[in-house]
């Protein structure tokens, strides 16, 4: 109820403030999801984002987005996956792993907890045991200024390093679902300096604070053109509190960037992050520990209208043997050190739009080392110019209890967004 409040009180607010030049806009998103299991798990999600922005002509820019969220979640949270895959052995290994280390009275709490599961009294218990129904929180919060030749940003706001579609090795600032690609980038709070040389190089210089400088992440950029590409190369420095709690070391992050196009309207992308975590003990020298990852992509647009676009992902953090996948690969695919457990994905993706209103897709994501893959097709109709329906689904394919995606639930799902 309380977020019911707020929301009314802001819109209010930028109502009455429309005159002194503050612009309104956003989306109501709605959607329905069934899970394709034998108990067939739905689930439903309502979403309210409200974005206002001020402009204070050459002088800057006030942002604010305020995104109010309403979940009704299956009660196991790790429903998706299948009883006999690879994720149960990886969490059934992982929980002893951890039992391990408790002390008598974390041992206690644990067996209860066990228990509680193993005879399935958590079954009886209601959704808002186990999930808040509501969350709310602002993804934009930020002032900028503009000098003569720079732009200043400090506060929530966000950050997109990298050309990649499906995977960015080289943006440690986002946690990157390659399976939903196209959904906009969260806010980072950060202070971000970008300076401009001439009319196509800058140097952007950003830093995202922690609970001490110790905990900083910061890092810079430098842009520029030559013929048909832009290309950049950059430098981060990472380690957060977060990624301290889950036993991330820091890292030293060194990579590059290009998006161009090659010829015949061929587009072509790619990057690289050459990364050297330094565990304890080790000198800012030591590169025992240090991996590539890369990507590389081009898409075409033919004369009928058919969108094709292919992406080749390389992890070497990842392993080339199901065997190997364990509690670590979760956690570091979780934590976005990684986006899968393998070594080598391929992304493919197919687009066409037909009788004015409607768009049809067809992603798919093939993790070569195991030989799985998820395939996402999705139909969308534009009912109004301000009201979107779609229809998609995943469809994962592969071994259950050998490989990544064959390890999970299918689902589909249907939403109704209306714009503003």
């Amino acid at each position: 109820m309380k977020y019911i409040v707020i929301i009314i009180i802001t819109i209010t607010t930028i109502i009455f403030a429309q005159n002194d030049g503050l612009k309104l806009g956003g989306y109501l998103e709605t959607k329905l999801s069934c899970m394709l299991t034998d108990d067939e798990v739905t689930t439903s999600n309502a979403l309210f984002r409200l974005e206002g922005n001020y402009d204070i002509g050459d002088k800057g820019k006030v942002e604010a987005h305020l995104v109010y969220n309403y979940d009704l979640q299956p009660i196991d949270p790790f429903a998706s996956f299948k009883d006999n895959s690879i994720y149960a052995k990886i969490m059934g290994d992982g929980l002893f792993t951890i039992a391990d280390g408790l002390d008598s009275l974390q041992q206690s709490y644990y067996d209860m907890l066990m228990g509680l599961f193993a005879d399935n009294t958590s079954t009886y218990l209601p959704y808002s045991s186990y999930y808040p129904k509501e969350t709310m929180i602002m993804d934009r919060a930020l002032v900028k200024l503009y000098f003569k030749n720079s732009d200043f940003i400090i506060g929530k706001q966000q950050i997109a390093w990298g050309t990649g579609y499906a995977f960015n090795p080289t943006d440690i600032w986002n946690i990157k679902d390659p399976m939903n690609a196209t959904v906009g980038k969260v806010g980072v709070l950060a202070l971000n300096l970008e300076t401009y040389f001439g009319e196509s190089t800058s140097l952007n210089v950003i830093a995202s604070p922690g609970s001490d400088f110790d905990h900083w992440r910061y890092g810079f950029r430098v842009k520029s053109n030559t013929g048909r590409f832009d290309y950049s190369v950059l430098a981060i420095r990472d380690k957060t509190d977060d990624g301290e709690i889950m036993g991330f070391p820091e890292k030293l992050l060194l990579g590059s960037d290009f998006a161009g196009e090659i010829f015949a309207e061929i587009g072509w992308w790619g990057e690289v992050a050459v990364i050297n975590p330094r565990y304890v003990g080790m000198e800012f020298s030591d590169t025992d520990s240090i991996y590539v990852q890369a990507v590389t992509g081009f898409d075409y647009t033919f004369d009928n209208e058919i969108y094709f676009m292919a992406e080749y992902y390389f992890n070497a953090l990842g392993d080339n043997d199901y065997k190997d996948y364990d509690i670590n690969s979760l956690g570091l695919t979780t934590g976005g050190a990684m986006s899968g457990f393998a070594q080598n994905y391929l992304a493919t993706m197919l687009s066409y739009s037909f009788w004015d209103k409607y768009t049809a897709s067809l992603l798919n994501i093939t993790n070569l080392d195991d030989i799985s893959s998820v395939l996402i097709p999705e139909v969308s109709y534009e009912f109004h110019p301000n009201i979107m329906l779609k229809l998609n689904s995943s469809i994962f394919m592969g071994s259950s209890s050998r490989t990544e995606y064959g390890g999970m639930y299918s689902s589909a799902m249907f939403s109704v967004v209306g714009y503003f």
